[in-house]
């Protein structure tokens, strides 16, 4: 299930040499956080793993499927309330045929949220 456009929307994009950014705005309206927790949202992490994924689609143009998941680090809760705005850096994005690496860190106003590494497969 795609979350773009349902759970959270990009509100900004920022591209360096190094990495290339994307703010995002959790709508805090979701069915997921009406069960993930009532009264007291917490975003999934499923949700921040697979957020991740479709901005590495968005910045590569191309769908893909998640491989392997590693070195997954939740630092923080993101809520939809008091977290309603977050970044996502993809950094050391490396493309070699089908495969594609990337490390991603999840951050806003230098608190750190969640960091992973993500290896995906391109679709044929």
């Amino acid at each position: 299930m795609k979350l773009l456009d349902s759970l959270y929307s990009v509100t900004n994009e920022v591209v360096t040499d190094v990495d290339h950014s994307y703010t995002i705005k959790l709508n805090a309206e979701h069915f997921i956080y009406a069960a993930h927790f009532p009264g007291e949202p917490i975003t999934p992490g499923v949700c921040i793993m697979q957020i991740a994924h479709e901005l590495l689609e968005l910045h590569l143009g191309k769908q893909l499927d998640i491989d392997i998941v590693k070195n997954v680090k939740f630092l923080r809760i993101i809520t939809p309330t008091e977290t309603p705005v977050v970044c996502y850096t993809l950094q050391k994005v490396s493309v070699e045929e089908r495969l594609v690496k990337a490390q991603v860190n999840v951050s806003y106003e230098g608190d750190s949220y969640a960091k992973l590494s993500l290896v995906c497969q391109i679709r044929a």
